[in-house]
This record gives C-alpha cells, sequence and structure tokens, in this order.
C-alpha cells in the first residue's frame, strides 16, 4: 500500500513539474516577436523626361505655397511631403493627389502654418528652406527648395545647390516679398530637338515680377559645345532659346517671360 502511495506521489510530482515547464516555457521573455521589415524606396532613379513637372509657388503674403503638378503619365494615387524649417523648428504638411479622378494641371494650396478646429489660424515664422518628396507605386522622388526674401539691396537669389541663380531689378518687387527656388522634378513639356541636356530644369516662383531676370547656371567643368539656355514659355507651352553668354564654366542669359530653365549642349 505504501509503494502505491509513493508511486502516485511520484506521478502528481512529475505532471505538476511538466505543467510548469510548459507554462514558464510558454511565457519565457526570449520569444522572438515577429516584425514587418520597412522597406526603402530608392530616390530619384527613374529618369527625369519620366517624372511629374512640379512647382511651388508662394502667394502674395508668402504664407501659402500652391503645389502645381502636370506633365505626367501617372494615373494612380501620389503621396507628397512637404518638409520646411521654421526658425529652429521642422514643420510639415502631407497629403494625396488622385492623378486618376483629379484633371491636371492639378494645383494645392499649402499653408504654412496650422489652423484648429475653431478656424483658428497659427502661421510659421522665419521658413527659410525645405524639401518636396513624392511617392506612388514603387516610385520616390525628392526635391529641396529655398524659401527667400527679397532684399532691393541685395537682389540676388541661388537654388539650394548654388548651381543656380538669378538676379533682380533692385524694384522688381517689394521687400520682403518670397521667392521659392529649387530643382523642379521633371519637365513641363517635350525637350528641344537635338539637344542634350546639361543643367536643370531649375525654377523660381514669386507671386509677381517687374523688369528683367537675368539667371546664370554653373556647368559641370569640362568643355561646353553651343551651351543653349531655354526658358519655358508657359503661355505657348514651349521652350525657347535665350540669348546665352558663357563665362568659364557659367552660362548667363536674360529670361524673356519664363521661370523654367534647362542649359542644352551639342
Amino acid at each position: 500500500m505504501k509503494n502505491k502511495k509513493l508511486i502516485i506521489s511520484l506521478a502528481v510530482v512529475a505532471l505538476l513539474s511538466l505543467i510548469l515547464f510548459l507554462f514558464l516555457r510558454s511565457n519565457s521573455s526570449d520569444t522572438t516577436p515577429i516584425t514587418t521589415p520597412v522597406v526603402s524606396l530608392p530616390i530619384n532613379t527613374i529618369p527625369v523626361t519620366e517624372r511629374p513637372f512640379l512647382t511651388l509657388t508662394p502667394d502674395s503674403t508668402g504664407r501659402t505655397l500652391t503645389l502645381a503638378l502636370d506633365n505626367t503619365e501617372v494615373k494612380e494615387v501620389i503621396e507628397y511631403e512637404l518638409v520646411y524649417q521654421a526658425g529652429t523648428k521642422q514643420e510639415g504638411v502631407f497629403g494625396r493627389l488622385n492623378l486618376a479622378s483629379e484633371k491636371l494641371p492639378i494645383e494645392k494650396d499649402l499653408l504654412l502654418g496650422s489652423r484648429s478646429a475653431g478656424g483658428k489660424t497659427t502661421y510659421h515664422e522665419d521658413v527659410t528652406s525645405g524639401s518636396l518628396t513624392l511617392s506612388y507605386g514603387e516610385t520616390k522622388l525628392k526635391e529641396s527648395f529655398n524659401f527667400l526674401r527679397f532684399d532691393p539691396s541685395d537682389p540676388v537669389m541661388s537654388s539650394p545647390d548654388a548651381r543656380f541663380s538669378i538676379e533682380f531689378t533692385a524694384k522688381a518687387m517689394a521687400a520682403d516679398k518670397v521667392v521659392v527656388t529649387m530643382k523642379t522634378f521633371g519637365y513641363p513639356a517635350d525637350l528641344p530637338t537635338e539637344t542634350s541636356v546639361k543643367a536643370g530644369p531649375y525654377s523660381y516662383r514669386a507671386d509677381s515680377v517687374k523688369g528683367d531676370v537675368v539667371l546664370s547656371i554653373r556647368l559641370p567643368a569640362g568643355e561646353h559645345i553651343n551651351p543653349t539656355i531655354y526658358e519655358y514659355d508657359a503661355v505657348f507651352g514651349d521652350w525657347v532659346a535665350l540669348k546665352t553668354i558663357l563665362t568659364d564654366d557659367t552660362v548667363s542669359a536674360t529670361a524673356i517671360s519664363g521661370s523654367t530653365f534647362i542649359v542644352t549642349s551639342e
């Protein structure tokens, strides 16, 4: 009888030990959680000719940028992310463009500030620069921009890469008016025939400009055969060749009426 009780006791202890082992194993802190890897898309890998044409234009107050998109074969949703420096803080505006339902050209006003549920608007001050990112399908595009204030005593402004500069007259616009400079994502129209693009497309955008605008574009070092600056004529939808001067590796010209430019060479 004693042996039988001993056997039963040992069996119970063994069973409890097995249950405890399985419980501890199932709740072990060494269990590796299942994670989904985040895939980062490469940036600016498709040819410029296949990218949408996009610009940022400030309104008369400099509180809003109008995002304008055109000349693209994309028929899906494009997500955009505008990030800009406002003083010591970084702010952002995010949104979507549905090219399946919206007709080109598409324009969106992007407020450089915030608006509360009650309708109160707070504007971000001391904006200086930023970047714009587009994402659609397996494509990701990104360009930087300068957000500049016009100074009549120093009316020269440049692009973020410092290769494109524009010089206004002292009376081109009121002091502190905003000018945005950047490389555009794509071309506004088909390129001039039998040409090779050496620089650009660059653009500047302002609410309004008076007088001549002289632009300069610095080319990569080397031999340049008949380099020509073209500006895009938005009225006629075509490229117009400008009288171009080459000095060392820099070309310059006086714009006629356009604000998007490329440099071609033979």
